[in-house]
């Protein structure tokens, strides 16, 4: 009898006819692409004012709004868009925008997160999203939201994942249990397995990660993606030995694929003494199995007169990335009366900086997704005299570029710390110190000095000042070790605790380093050697700021061996902290000491452990030296040739010159 009691209620229905509402969009459209937006608000007031929403409506009001900088409105009608509508893409996406102009973080990330609900896979917003977790202070997020797109390849497919639109989103917690969820049903599958073992490397805690993708390997030996997660986890966590035998199994599931070797050769340089012998094998296999059988004779060298030499960069990392601290000097400096320059932008997505670097370059070629052969045709036709890579073996790099030799003469440059063994490079550039002994080193390529330094270094602007030496305060020394995990290696370990025994009281502050076990062995390994757990600091990653600041809480660090960090060691000496390294003989052992010997800093440069844990406690226990170097490096470092940009970019172009004109 009172059955209507429980109808749904009506939906209303529009008041307009079909072809009213058409028309008014089609009317709207015009005027909005001829900046009228009284023009557009005219045309959609009828279908705002009708009794349903009309999404599209509301949309072209909103860009008409922001035309004239009222977001209020905008944010109002984009709202009333995707809450009719929340498969709308494009209303999101300005929505978010809008926030993020208005520097509202937390309605950004809904709204980016709303987005990506609906089209894990569109590509623009993922990087937006990372901005607005920023913005909101969430940077723990952040960087977990990061680490989980870059695990994925950026490809987020529900077909075949099922916690995409959850990954993309960046809500990880949830993805992880709908993952647990779906094993729950079927423990044995290899794939969700794997993906859960991704979700956890993204969010740091390593011995979860290992151990899900230990079980993806043993219900499927031969999924190479299962392998490979496996190796990176173990890399990330410092186990490199272990590490390095599934990155090669890898590359025998794959035999094909160029970068699976290059994960493989690019951990070994994290590996303890490593023969020249050995490293010819690997860096050999793959030039057979990827340089030669794609080598294409090099393209005939013209005429210099009454030309500038084109020089073309190729970058994967031309963004917020550590590169840019050294390359964009070179885009500012270069002399184009000279030189052309061109640069082949890799990167899956441009971001400001990215922007800003496009700005300055003479040419920008977007490249992403390129295949190698119509890119290397393409640098063939651009004419370009000298290539240079600045990406090595590392992930998503270019070699298989290279090895079609499209350019003349070809050189390895800044970013990557070792040869990349293919015959096609003609040339790695390194300086004075580092060339000085590299008996360790096998080189594919012609090592040619740059003088004193290889590269040069613009810090960020706005950098806080050098404080006082914590020990003033505290009455005991701190230690910092902030490299990358991976570069800790064990003999660094039994170094920093011979340091802390020696030194009394001491102690070490440990930066970037994963959650879980990780901690926990690092702690107990320090511990075994008698050294109490609270004289061992362990943090995990910051933000760029916040590194900056971690310099305050320390008197030393310790740079990494016997991969010596760059970026980290510059930033050292910026905010007034020294550092002692350990000078090997190859080019990846000996960038501390090139870095301590343009400062006027060789008493910092060890030439063996012990000799490396004897100068870390001299330069320790000698209070009146650190307050003097303090209150100095930043200025020395900022008077030093590392940040003589004209000068250094002057030996580069003529480098490139002399190679040019001798490879003829």
């Amino acid at each position: 009898m009172f059955g209507w009691l429980r109808r749904s209620p009506r939906e209303p229905v529009s008041r307009l006819k079909d072809e009213v509402v058409c028309a008014a969009l089609a009317e709207a459209r015009l005027a909005l692409r001829a900046g009228d937006r009284s023009g557009v608000d005219a045309a959609v007031a009828p279908l705002l004012a009708d009794t349903v929403v009309h999404p599209e409506a509301c949309h072209l009001a909103a860009l008409a709004a922001c035309s004239s900088s009222d977001f209020d409105r905008a944010v109002s009608l984009l709202e009333a868009a995707t809450s009719k509508d929340p498969a709308r893409i494009e209303s999101w996406h300005t929505l978010g925008e809008i926030h993020l102009e208005r520097r509202d973080g937390e309605r950004a990330v809904t709204a980016f997160r709303g987005l990506l609900a609906h089209d894990p896979a569109y590509r623009p917003a993922h990087d937006r999203l990372l901005a607005a977790l920023s913005l909101a202070g969430r940077h723990d997020e952040a960087l977990e939201t990061y680490q989980m797109h870059r695990a994925l390849d950026w490809v987020f497919d529900p077909l075949a994942n099922p916690a995409a639109a959850l990954h993309a989103q960046g809500l990880l917690a949830e993805a992880i249990d709908l993952l647990r969820k779906r094993l729950s049903l079927d423990n044995t599958n290899a794939r969700i397995w794997r993906y859960l073992g991704k979700t956890r490397h993204a969010q740091g805690h390593l011995d979860t990660a290992i151990a899900c993708f230990r079980e993806a390997v043993r219900a499927d030996p031969h999924d190479p993606e299962a392998r490979r997660g496996l190796a990176f986890a173990l890399d990330s966590a410092g186990d490199v030995d272990d590490a390095l035998e599934h990155y090669r199994i890898v590359t025998d599931l794959l035999p094909a694929d160029p970068q699976r070797f290059s994960d493989y050769l690019s951990a070994c340089i994290y590996r303890d003494r490593v023969s020249p012998d050995v490293a010819r094998e690997a860096y050999g296999e793959y030039e057979r199995r990827f340089g030669a059988p794609v080598a294409m004779p090099a393209p005939a060298r013209p005429s210099r007169t009454g030309r500038r030499l084109r020089i073309g960069y190729v970058s994967g990392d031309f963004g917020e990335h550590a590169i840019t601290y050294f390359f964009e000097p070179m885009l500012d400096r270069h002399d184009r009366e000279r030189f052309e320059v061109v640069c082949y932008d890799r990167t899956p997505q441009q971001d400001g900086t990215g922007a800003r670097l496009q700005a300055k370059a003479d040419h920008w070629v977007r490249a992403h997704g390129v295949d190698w052969d119509s890119l290397a045709q393409k640098v063939r036709d651009d004419g370009i005299d000298v290539l240079v890579d600045l990406k090595g073996h590392f992930e998503d790099n270019h070699l298989p570029l290279f090895a079609r030799k499209p350019a003349p003469v070809q050189v390895n440059w800044l970013g990557y710390p070792d040869t990349t063994g293919l015959r096609a490079i003609d040339a790695w550039f390194t300086d004075d110190v580092i060339t000085a002994d590299l008996s360790g080193q096998y080189a594919s390529e012609q090592p040619v000095s740059l003088g004193p330094f290889f590269m040069t270094f613009r810090p960020r602007e706005g950098a806080p000042e050098p404080v006082a030496p914590p020990v003033l305060e505290r009455g005991f020394v701190t230690f910092g070790c902030f490299n990358s995990y991976p570069k800790v290696s064990p003999r660094m370990r039994e170094a920093i605790a011979a340091i802390l025994t020696l030194v009394p009281a001491s102690r070490c502050v440990f930066t970037a380093v994963p959650g879980g076990s990780t901690r926990e062995r690092l702690g107990d390994y320090f511990e075994s050697a008698g050294i109490a757990q609270d004289r061992i600091e362990i943090r995990g990653r910051s933000s760029h700021d916040a590194f900056l600041r971690a310099h305050d809480d320390v008197d030393v660090t310790l740079d990494s061996f016997p991969y010596n960090g760059t970026t980290t060691a510059l930033h050292s000496l910026w905010m007034g902290v020294p550092f002692v390294t350990l000078a090997g003989a190859t080019h990846v052992s000996r960038v501390g000491a090139s870095i301590l010997a343009n400062v006027g800093l060789a008493e910092a440069i060890a030439a063996d452990e012990a000799d490396y844990v004897a100068r870390a406690a001299a330069l320790a226990m000698d209070t009146g030296r650190l307050i003097e170097l303090r209150r100095t490096l930043r200025d020395r470092l900022r008077q030093s040739v590392i940040m003589d940009e004209r000068g250094f970019v002057q030996r580069f172009e003529a480098a490139c010159e002399r190679l040019f004109d001798d490879l003829r």
